[in-house]
């Protein structure tokens, strides 16, 4: 396992709640001032100056609401309390219609070297359906400012498969994205999460959402359209203009290599046991207040738990499962444990063996979370 560990940063605040997050995160702005301060408190009770640290992640919530100051202030902390190695990639995720040019030419300077986009579409009326606060032009302003700024890494997220979604109205919004060439895209399938506005909007009836076979089609649509456009599909929702920008930091998780997290709500793992902080900013905030540590509880990870999420996390990438490295993690023949799992896999071409991988093709894919499920009733 890897020395190197990644630093995520959560950022629980929104100019508005979108219908469709289930992430935590509050409106209300004035308690950020506090918040860093708790922040700050976080990172020097958690300080481990041995460990090295290759990725730093501001995700949220919105994290372009923070100041430059407070950006920079964060960053300097964490210098100061770990080992921050110098090819380090820094993310901060940003909403359009909260930022201009001079606040994302600061941040290149503050030492962020990757941006992350929420664009989320580029089209006015999906954009309202999802209750962005921005627009289609603001979204394309934004990115442009981007490259003016001097980032050379951006990220795009886009949402797919809205109840009014067609095969055309998506590829415009892709045919978009390309034209502003990121290096890097994020496609996000639109899941219902229980207890959104979304959810309850689902509920009475104002919607009706698509059927699985134009979701499924919609989803291989979009990874036949990337590649043609040299675009590497290396995870499900994740495309990148070769190896070398991919996400370094969402990675790591697919990898399960260890990461601390910072913040209300945030996760973190050491490779052998998960912990999680309050959710609540008030409780956060006040927990180091006190003096103690924010979390609200932790859990060690049974064989059989790690054996599942190695599994599960693997199955998304490109690469696949490394077959000799989960058995001698694990001491398991894999093709004998899986045996009735992997034969009709195998045979309706939904997976494949390749060296030492065990990968699921583009037809699998699609039906990601039956075959985990089926997995799983072999391990628990």
């Amino acid at each position: 396992m890897s020395d190197q560990k990644s630093i995520y940063i959560h950022v629980p605040f929104c100019v508005k709640k979108c219908v469709y997050c289930d992430f935590y995160s509050k409106t209300h702005l004035s308690l950020i001032p506090d918040y860093v301060q708790s922040l700050l408190k976080e990172i020097e009770r958690r300080s481990g100056l041995k460990e090295k640290i290759d990725t730093i992640y501001f995700g949220g919530g919105t994290p372009s609401l923070f100041s430059i100051k407070e950006v920079e202030t964060l960053l300097q902390a964490i210098g100061g309390h770990f080992s921050v190695l110098r090819d380090v990639e820094i993310t901060l995720e940003v909403n359009p219609g909260t930022v201009d040019f001079d606040y994302l030419s600061r941040l290149k300077r503050a030492g962020i070297n990757r941006l992350s986009i929420g664009a989320q579409s580029f089209n006015d009326d999906k954009l309202k359906f999802l209750t962005r606060i921005h627009t289609a032009e603001q979204a394309i302003n934004t990115i442009d400012d981007a490259g003016k700024a001097g980032f050379d890494n951006i990220s795009m997220d886009l949402i797919y498969g809205l109840p009014f979604e067609t095969q055309n109205r998506w590829l415009e919004d892709l045919k978009q994205a390309l034209k502003m060439m990121p290096s890097h895209l994020s496609c996000y399938m639109l899941t219902i999460e229980p207890g959104t506005p979304l959810d309850e909007k689902l509920k009475k009836g104002l919607f009706h959402p698509l059927g699985s076979t134009v979701i499924s089609t919609l989803f291989k649509k979009t990874s036949q359209f990337l590649s043609n456009n040299t675009y590497e599909h290396y995870e499900i929702s994740s495309f990148s203009k070769g190896r070398r920008n991919r996400s370094k930091h969402n990675s790591k998780y697919w990898e399960m290599m260890p990461y601390y997290g910072f913040g209300a709500a945030a996760h973190s793992y050491d490779g052998k046991t998960r912990s999680w902080n309050h959710q609540s900013i008030d409780m956060y905030i006040k927990a180091l207040a006190s003096g103690s540590l924010p979390v609200e509880d932790r859990e060690t990870l049974t064989r059989e738990q790690k054996m599942m999420e190695m599994i599960m996390l693997r199955l998304r990438t490109l690469e696949g499962l490394d077959i000799e490295k989960f058995q001698s993690l694990f001491r398991v023949s894999f093709k004998k444990q899986f045996r009735d799992v992997l034969k009709p896999i195998l045979d309706g071409s939904l997976g494949y063996f390749k060296g030492h991988r065990f990968g699921l093709t583009l037809e699998g894919k699609v039906r990601l979370n039956n075959i985990v499920e089926a997995f799983a009733g072999k391990i628990f």
